[in-house]
């Protein structure tokens, strides 16, 4: 399982598309899916829910999320700073729901809303859909229940993760993060075990070989030389761990890869 922190810069992004992202994240913004059409499954932090149209998902900051997408259809996708959320922007950075799904049809309008934001155009979009986030968050927010989380160790975590992700092709250890971001390891060590459901060695293989797929879909490296990039010491422990996550080795992923690149 791969994850990474992303560091957004825009407090305010909305696109769509035909599916929805199947890559594990987490953000310091709020997201917001709308189905349009189609289905998936939403996953946040160890929850999961099936998303139809008219259905709607939040996932707050800090939150693990990722997305599986069943039936393509089309799919809204806003993401935004708390700071947009007028009077409550401190409340939602420091806090998460008690689900994150909402049904179509449970909160009167929403779908006039969005079909209102999805026909957004010109030089006021922008302003228009601060205006429209806000009439949502303020039918979301009564309906949902917000437990405070310790701000403290969510820093943390997106440090860590952030740091995970730029230096997994490196001889990384806990000892060496635990220096690096000045936390105890044995409290890295917990914190990945309960937040990600992993331990640390298993973390950082997992970034490793996600990099080696896509290595061995889009060039033409040598499966040894792959191996040493993403950090593996041994071509026997890249193979060894290779297998473990997807089940077949390096040699027929890339020949699987390259079949379906021929039929495409």
């Amino acid at each position: 399982m791969e994850i990474v922190y992303e560091n957004k810069t825009e407090a305010l992004t909305m696109q769509f598309g035909s599916g929805l992202s199947g890559m594990i994240h987490l953000h310091k913004e709020l997201e917001l899916i709308y189905v349009e059409s189609g289905k998936a499954v939403a996953y946040a932090d160890k929850n999961s829910y099936i998303l139809n149209k008219g259905d709607v998902f939040i996932t707050f900051p800090n939150q693990i999320h990722y997305y599986e997408t069943i039936e393509y259809g089309s799919f809204a996708v806003i993401i935004f700073s708390s700071k947009i959320v007028y009077g409550f922007s401190d409340i939602i950075s420091k806090s998460v729901p008690d689900r994150n799904y909402i049904p179509c049809g449970e909160v009167e309008g929403f779908d006039y809303i969005f079909n209102r934001v999805t026909a957004l155009s010109g030089d006021y979009t922008e302003l228009a859909l601060n205006g429209y986030i806000n009439v949502l968050m303020s039918r979301i927010l009564p309906i949902l229940q917000l437990k405070t989380v310790n701000a403290e160790n969510n820093t943390a975590l997106y440090n860590v993760i952030d740091y995970c992700t730029n230096n997994f092709k490196e001889d990384i250890t806990l000892d060496s993060i635990a220096e690096k971001l000045h936390l105890s390891k044995y409290y890295i060590s917990h914190m990945i075990n309960r937040k990600l459901n992993q331990n640390f060695n298993e973390y950082i293989n997992n970034l490793r070989i996600a990099e080696a797929c896509n290595l061995l879909r889009e060039t033409n490296i040598k499966i040894a030389d792959i191996s040493e990039d993403v950090g593996f010491g041994t071509i026997r422990s890249f193979n060894r761990a290779f297998k473990q996550m997807t089940g077949i080795s390096p040699v027929v992923y890339r020949e699987k890869n390259a079949v379906l690149k021929k039929l495409i």
